[in-house]
């Protein structure tokens, strides 16, 4: 079922990542890659996805229990194609990375620094693909009628 393996490798990279950012980079400095324009650095967020509300900690982290949960049970109860369960299968991912981050350290690690943008992660990311290709199916199989 490819629910499960994406939501296991995106919780796999975004626990490998976020330990290797954790051992190499001292918190709140930089490791350029890309010029100025993208870096590799060490934050803490306490908000949502790209540091947004900063203040909800809590909140965050029972939305991320109670999506984790609504998905498991959709994903079981519910016929669907294979690739909207792998879309699911990155929402529950990074759901669950972040929400591992928050019960063990009380923030999430962000560290993938684009200059232009809030500096996010891994499992931010998958939320965010899984998302867009969930919306993205919908407009193409939505009834034109």
């Amino acid at each position: 079922m490819l629910f499960v393996v994406f939501a296991v490798a995106v919780f796999v990279a975004d626990r490998l990542t976020k330990g290797i950012v954790n051992a190499q980079v001292p918190f709140g400095t930089e490791v350029p890659l890309i010029g100025h324009l993208v870096g590799i650095t060490n934050v803490r967020n306490s908000g949502a996805a790209f540091g947004f509300a900063p203040a909800g900690a809590g909140l965050f982290l029972l939305a991320s229990v109670i999506v984790a949960l609504g998905l498991a049970i959709y994903v079981i109860r519910n016929q669907g194609d294979e690739w909207t369960f792998a879309a699911l299968g990155l929402i529950m991912g990074g759901t669950v990375g972040n929400g591992f981050d928050r019960v063990i350290n009380g923030t999430v690690t962000d560290f993938i620094n684009v200059h232009f943008w809030p500096v996010f992660n891994v499992a931010d990311s998958a939320i965010s693909i899984g998302v867009i290709l969930m919306l993205t199916g919908y407009l193409i199989r939505r009834p034109t009628s």
